[in-house]
């Protein structure tokens, strides 16, 4: 019970920090750019268009775990500006969502996908996705369950359910539901709970990716019960991970996605890739080694590992801009290049 205890409190302390942009959600922009609007219904969300007339391929972009709509509508315009109809979707954290990363309908993308292709400035047949952390675990859920998408850049993501975040971000349930239904996931094992209460206990650094290895190590059939029919997904999966990510393994679970798609035959060319030296967040360190953030201190000076340097996260957020650039310039071509 004690180190039950523990885990909760790291847990309501830190895993809601791990987001994708930081450890700490970015503040929604005051003002947004030119060609970009808010919408309330029957998603809501943020939406960046193109300057250029005519139809363009949609991207779909999901934040993490810090919820809300306040990470993903900076980094909308720069999709914009490459051709692309960004359209942020938030799916937990405000009014008319659900309150805390628990049953969150898939059905949430499902309603903005038809809102989005039915756009004049929209071609319904070129529609991708992207999302980081557990909005890249949402974006490979969404992938396998509406065939519309067509392509997937999967930002340290999980292949697999994970469990919820509650009432004060307690583990509570799992995170995903569908047609009403709570959706399989691998919960916290007994080892993962006391693995983490240990570190606590001996003032850190904190490491969660101890937490979610061996929560997957528990139970395979529970894993298998949990994983996503990925095969299901319609178009290319780029899966990025950073090789020294401390949040959870997604070198791990990017080579999960990869084999199960390998071994069920997926029919494209998907990908994955793994940066050295790169951590968690290493995707959003796009301003140079002074914008990485590899670790922050939590209640009583305990740090809080994220992984990577900020010279190794900040060479592989430039490299894998390139690498989503290129991929989406051929998995949904019509945007500017």
């Amino acid at each position: 019970m004690k180190h039950l205890a523990i885990l909760i409190l790291v847990i309501s302390l830190n895993v809601i920090a791990a987001c994708i942009a930081s450890a700490a959600p970015l503040p929604a922009p005051t003002r947004l750019p030119a060609g970009c609007s808010n919408v309330r219904t029957p998603f809501i969300g943020t939406i960046c268009v193109p300057s250029t007339p005519g139809r363009h391929p949609a991207l779909l972009l999901l934040g993490g775990s810090e919820g809300g709509n306040s990470t993903m509508p900076h980094v909308a315009p720069l999709f914009a500006a490459r051709g692309y109809v960004a359209v942020t979707v938030a799916y937990f954290g405000l009014p008319g969502l659900p309150a805390h990363l628990v049953n969150v309908p898939v059905e949430t993308i499902g309603r903005a996908l038809r809102a989005v292709a039915a756009r004049k400035d929209v071609n319904p047949k070129e529609i991708g996705i992207l999302g980081g952390s557990k909005g890249g675990e949402f974006a490979l859920l969404a992938a396998s369950t509406y065939p519309q998408i067509k392509a997937v850049v999967a930002d340290v993501p999980s292949p697999v359910a994970f469990m919820g975040l509650g009432a004060n971000d307690m583990p509570s349930g799992c995170s995903w539901s569908y047609r009403g239904k709570a959706l399989p996931c691998v919960p916290v094992s007994q080892s993962a709970s006391s693995a983490i209460g240990m570190q606590f206990e001996h003032g850190g650094p904190i490491q969660l990716r101890v937490l979610y290895d061996l929560s997957l190590d528990a139970d395979p059939a529970q894993v298998r019960a949990s994983f996503f029919p990925l095969q299901r997904i319609h178009g290319p999966v780029l899966c990025l991970a950073g090789a020294d990510d401390e949040m959870w393994d997604s070198p791990r679970q990017c080579a999960m996605a990869m084999r199960y798609l390998k071994a069920h035959h997926h029919a494209y060319a998907d990908r994955s890739i793994v940066y050295p030296h790169a951590g968690h967040t290493f995707l959003w360190a796009m301003h140079g080694p002074q914008s990485a953030m590899t670790s922050y201190r939590i209640g009583g000076g305990t740090v809080m590992e994220l992984g990577g340097t900020r010279a190794g996260d900040a060479a592989a957020s430039t490299r894998a801009w390139k690498t989503i650039w290129t991929f989406l310039a051929h998995a949904l071509p019509q945007a500017t290049r």
